[in-house]
């Protein structure tokens, strides 16, 4: 994705209208917008895994008739987009997992919160929060002033203390149902957003708080915090002149070029462009994975669709040692390390018999290990040492290139990675061994420290 504009899908249709709006927003931040019909994904003829971040603007889905995003949001999770019975949400779990973004504003934030995709907290994409009619009782067409969560994981968010953007809707009341889903909301700091008064303090004070939400919650974030979504309108404060204060602040001479709502797309492209490659798995992976990676109808998707990926955190939001922990994985990666230890090459097989049970310098190793969205070939946890069997697929270019960013986002979180050849292992097992021991002695050094 280095040196590439992130590639936003836009989608509309059926009463959304602020698609234009978003999409000048990607492009002022160094995106590379695309605006689809709704029908077009729905029918195949675009597919959201070729682009890094999903989008759903706000408007009237459906008139609103039932209630806003529900229609849209039913629509999403039981139209079938193809033969073998897949839905656009079946696409958006797997595009999630992969390690890609979604953002909804205002009906699109009712949207995802209709589908279940926030805050997920269960993991199985079912609703655990409303949105409903504003306390006011009435539409409400107002600028408010939100401030950010600290706690908050997602890069949305990177950097904002606090913002002012417009509102626009009429139900737009979060509503939590109990005690305990709020408590973890809180916990996990998937409260992103919350509305403020002119000091940047939490408000349930009307109008400052446009619509009674519980926790005075303006957005929310998923546990991973690649959804997001918000009721208010980022996209529409894209320049200082859109605020109704223009006039003042220019006279003052306070005006800003940028409006606050450009530096949520900014960081999200920044984000985007940081990546050194795709998530895992990698396209030979998938490859050698078969029905264990996206094939529709399969056993392995079925478990990809249903399960989830509930407590997944992107970096930092986990301690490092804590990959081990099986509450941390993708559990589709879970899937693909059970069946890669059934089926390692020969020469992942001849390095693991000299490794197992401490045989070398009494190091303990695992193998077809979860690592955040990666699954390595061996790691010894103690020493944050990863070792990668490569075979002769891992020349190709792509595969290069793919390698490359996995090494420098892996070392980039602490670990150090050693690469060997199929032809190494098979015929210098002695130097590999004694390469592996050498790579934990600082390690080690360390700890008698």
């Amino acid at each position: 994705m280095t040196n590439q504009a992130p590639k936003a899908l836009i989608l509309t249709g059926f009463g959304i209208n602020c698609e234009e709006e978003m999409a000048a927003a990607y492009r002022l931040a160094g995106g590379a917008p695309t605006i689809v019909h709704l029908n077009e994904v729905l029918h195949g003829r675009v597919s959201i895994h070729d682009f890094d971040i999903l989008n759903f603007p706000g408007g009237f889905s459906f008139g609103d008739d039932l209630g806003s995003g529900v229609v849209l949001a039913n629509k999403l999770r039981y139209r079938q987009t193809d033969a073998a019975g897949r839905t656009l949400l079946s696409d958006i779990r797997e595009f999630v997992a992969a390690g890609k973004f979604v953002l909804g504003i205002c009906n699109g934030f009712q949207v995802l919160v209709k589908l279940g995709l926030l805050p997920n907290l269960g993991g199985n994409f079912e609703p655990e929060v409303t949105l409903t009619h504003n306390a006011s009782g009435r539409y409400e067409d107002r600028w408010v002033r939100l401030k950010v969560n600290p706690a908050s994981q997602t890069p949305f968010l990177r950097g904002l203390t606090s913002f002012e953007v417009p509102v626009r809707h009429g139900e737009g009341r979060l509503v939590v149902p109990d005690a305990a889903t709020r408590e973890r909301i809180v916990a996990l700091g998937l409260n992103c957003l919350a509305y403020a008064d002119g000091d940047d303090q939490e408000t349930g004070t009307y109008p400052l708080n446009p619509n009674g939400a519980d926790l005075n919650c303006a957005g929310l974030c998923d546990p991973t915090g690649q959804i997001f979504g918000l009721m208010p309108h980022p996209e529409a404060f894209l320049a200082g002149c859109n605020h109704p204060d223009w006039g003042r602040r220019k006279r003052l001479g306070e005006l800003k070029e940028e409006g606050d709502g450009l530096a949520l797309f900014r960081n999200i492209v920044k984000h985007l462009t940081s990546l050194p490659h795709p998530p895992a798995p990698s396209p030979s992976e998938r490859e050698s994975l078969g029905g264990a990676y996206g094939e529709s109808g399969s056993e392995q998707e079925e478990f990809l669709v249903e399960e989830g990926a509930a407590d997944y955190r992107r970096a930092g939001a986990v301690p490092l040692h804590l990959t081990a922990d099986k509450k941390s994985w993708f559990k589709t990666h879970k899937q693909f390390g059970q069946q890669m230890r059934k089926e390692p090459t020969a020469a992942e097989n001849q390095l693991w018999q000299a490794l197992r049970n401490r045989q070398l310098d009494g190091l303990k190793f695992r193998r077809q290990h979860a690592v955040e969205h990666f699954i390595v070939d061996f790691i010894c946890l103690e020493h944050s040492l990863i070792v990668e069997v490569d075979g002769g697929m891992h020349l190709d270019a792509e595969q290069a290139e793919y390698d490359q960013g996995r090494t420098h986002e892996l070392e980039s979180q602490g670990y150090q990675l050693l690469r060997f050849s199929n032809e190494e292992v098979h015929n210098h097992l002695p130097e590999v061994l004694k390469a592996i021991r050498q790579a934990a002695q600082p390690n080690k050094a360390g700890q008698k420290n």
